[in-house]
This record gives C-alpha cells, sequence and structure tokens, in this order.
C-alpha cells in the first residue's frame, strides 16, 4: 500500500515537471514586446550625404561638427580626410577642405567666426579662413590621433587632445604653444570649456575627468566616476554643472569646482557618445543604440526621445537662438530637430522598443605618412586653391 502511494506521487511529480518544461518552452518561444510610454519627436529636416555629394566613392562617416554663431555655416568632418561646410539656408554643400591626411577628429569655428580649426588622426592641426576656405596655418600636432579642438569662449586660445596623457593649450593668432597640462590618462576626447572660460574639464580612458582653472590653468579637482571611459562632457550654461556620459551606464551631473557628484541620470540602454544642454535644464544625450534623449536634469528624468537616426549619435550642437538640436551620426546623416517650448506638446506614442541596431565598429581608414615639417610651427601657408567647390 505504502509503495503504490509513492509510486503515484512520484509518477505525478515527472508528470508535473514535463508540464512546466512544456509551458516554459512556450513562454520562451513568445517575443514578448511590453508597450512603453514614449514622448517622441521625430526630425523636421535630414541631410543623407550620399544624397548631396557628387561622385564619392564612399559615404563618409560623421564624427564632427560645429555650427557658427550666425546659424549660416555648419562644418561636418568625417572619416574620409575631408571637411564639407554646409550652407544651412541654402540647404546645400559651399565649400569642401581638402588638406588632412586622415581621418577628421575635431573642428571649431573661432568665436569670432574667422576661423575654422580642425584636428585628425594626421596629427595635424590646420586653421582656415572661413570666408574663402583658405588654409591660413598648419601646426604639427604633438602625437598621431588628435581626437578634438576647441576654442576658448574670448577667442585669444585653443586646446587640443587626443591619444596621448596631455591637453596642449595654443595662442589662436600665432600658433604659438602656451601650456602642456598632464591630464588623468591617455585617449582624452572629451573637452569642454565653461561658457565663461574659467574652468576647462578634459577626460578620456580613466574615466576620470580633471578640471583646471584657466586664469594660471592650475589643477582644480578630479571628478571620479565609475572607472569606465569617458566620451563626453558639457557644461551647463552657467557653468555650474557639468555632465559626463561613456561607456557607464549612467549620465553624471558634477558640481565641477569641487567634484561634488549631484546627480545620475537613470540607466540607458546604450553608450554617451555625445552630450549637450539645450537650456538651463534640459540635456540632450546622443546614444549607440541610434535614440537621442532628452532629459529633464530638475525632474532627474527623460522627458523626450528623439528617433531617426540608424547609427550611434556621436556629435551633437545646441542653437539657442531657434531652439534647435542638429546631430550628426555613424549612418552618415545629419538631422535638424525642432525642439518643443513645451514637451507636454509631443503626443505620446505607444512603442515596443528605441530600434536597435549594432553599433557600427569605427572604420578603418588608411594611414599616410604625416609630412615632415621643418619646424613644428610652419609658418602660415599661402595657397590659391586649398578649397575644392562640389559638384551638384
Amino acid at each position: 500500500m505504502f509503495s503504490k502511494l509513492i509510486r503515484s506521487w512520484l509518477g505525478f511529480g515527472f508528470v508535473s515537471f514535463f508540464v512546466v518544461i512544456i509551458y516554459s518552452n512556450q513562454i520562451i518561444g513568445q517575443t514578448i514586446e511590453p508597450k512603453i510610454e514614449q514622448k517622441i519627436l521625430e526630425a523636421a529636416d535630414t541631410v543623407r550625404l550620399y544624397e548631396q555629394i557628387a561622385n564619392i566613392n564612399r559615404v563618409p562617416v560623421i564624427t564632427c561638427i560645429d555650427l557658427e554663431k550666425n546659424g549660416r555655416l555648419l562644418a561636418i568632418g568625417g572619416d574620409d580626410c575631408i571637411v564639407r561646410l554646409w550652407d544651412v539656408q541654402a540647404k546645400g554643400f559651399i565649400r569642401e577642405l581638402q588638406e588632412h591626411l586622415d581621418w577628421v577628429r575635431g573642428l571649431a569655428f573661432s568665436p569670432d567666426q574667422t576661423r575654422l580649426a580642425t584636428v585628425g588622426q594626421d596629427g595635424q592641426i590646420k586653421l582656415w579662413d572661413v570666408q574663402n576656405g583658405a588654409l591660413v596655418r598648419s601646426l604639427k600636432g604633438a602625437v598621431r590621433g588628435t581626437q578634438k579642438i576647441l576654442f576658448h569662449p574670448n577667442g585669444s586660445q585653443f586646446a587640443v587632445c587626443g591619444f596621448e596623457k596631455n591637453v596642449r593649450i595654443y595662442d589662436a593668432a600665432t600658433g604659438n604653444p602656451l601650456k602642456t597640462l598632464a591630464t588623468h590618462g591617455t585617449s582624452n576626447k572629451a573637452i569642454a570649456f565653461s561658457p565663461d572660460g574659467s574652468l576647462l574639464a578634459v577626460g578620456g580612458r580613466t574615466g576620470v575627468i580633471r578640471v583646471w582653472q584657466t586664469s594660471d590653468y592650475s589643477q582644480l579637482t578630479d571628478l571620479k566616476g565609475d572607472g569606465r571611459r569617458v566620451h563626453t562632457v558639457a557644461f551647463s550654461p552657467d557653468g555650474s554643472q557639468l555632465a559626463s556620459g561613456g561607456e557607464g551606464p549612467f549620465i553624471m551631473i558634477w558640481k565641477p569646482t569641487d567634484g561634488t557628484l549631484l546627480q545620475s541620470l537613470q540607466e540607458r540602454p546604450g553608450k554617451t557618445f555625445s552630450l549637450v544642454f539645450c537650456g538651463k535644464t534640459l540635456l540632450a544625450s546622443g546614444e549607440s543604440d541610434n535614440a537621442i534623449r532628452i532629459w529633464d536634469i530638475m525632474q532627474n528624468r527623460n522627458i523626450l526621445t528623439l528617433l531617426g537616426h540608424t547609427g550611434t549619435i556621436s556629435t551633437m550642437i545646441y542653437e539657442s537662438a531657434s531652439n534647435r538640436l542638429i546631430s550628426g551620426s555613424f549612418d552618415t546623416s545629419l538631422r535638424f530637430w525642432t525642439l518643443p517650448a513645451d514637451s507636454n506638446s509631443v503626443p505620446v506614442q505607444q512603442i515596443t522598443a528605441v530600434p536597435v541596431a549594432t553599433v557600427p565598429a569605427e572604420p578603418t581608414v588608411p594611414t599616410f605618412e604625416t609630412p615632415t615639417a621643418a619646424s613644428p610651427f610652419a609658418e602660415p601657408i599661402k595657397s590659391s586653391s586649398s578649397s575644392v567647390p562640389v559638384t551638384f
């Protein structure tokens, strides 16, 4: 009697086990797509480079952009060694600057809008005349792999960082080196001056952001995050806060003068490659999951998502006069977003997930020998034709 009871319980147990396995397999085999409420904004305008550039063998990945203060010209750099100038109103390219021998990594307009500075993988620093595209000066950088260049807000200096452990400060008028500042580690591409020019922040591979006072370039503090690589930093309009993003799961907001971590924005699904403040309390983050997120840092939440790119958002700028965000991506396109004055005016949409694509590997470009200059700071180059007009 007892043995029959044991056999019955064992039989019931085996049957229950197989039922659970079959049910679990059915559940696992299903595609579960939870509905997510999102406020979604689509781009007002899109510029696809393959539609705009004539006689091109390969469409360049966009790595850096900058806009003149008057909003007329947009400079675009990519992995095909060429800097292109886009007329924002006419919606067309007006000039190509072809002097770099490798991937163009960074560029910036001078505050007075007369010069465009560019840097690249070839280690060259170049200053161009914005009006006619002539190459004004070419400087030999300290190392190959220069990543970023940025003018001081008063236009008297510019800072350059890259694969080495230093950030270098140059005189904007003469190209002469002024200061060499030791960063926390190598491979630095996150750099920003505060809006009033009193602070300089630089970060990179080690995840530590170093901050200097620009009055004498004395080190002020180190902002120590989670130890993962920092790709981008951005000051708030009043300079009281510094946002940082990169390989880690959070965007961090710091008090730059003493290193206090003020807040961490909620976890995102991608890596952050670009950050820019869009007014006093709104922060835009460009991610590796192809989405741009607008954060209200007062509420510590994502209030708006901008969809349309199909590659990592590598670079962004914000134009306050028109409340417009401009983004460049590894998908070889530019997108212009008109941000709403009130996020509540954007309708809530039901989506299953933010579109995700495999993050493309950084393009491989040919390696060229860097020309040897007689002096690391050559005399201004006189060129009668240093820009090539684009044919439509």
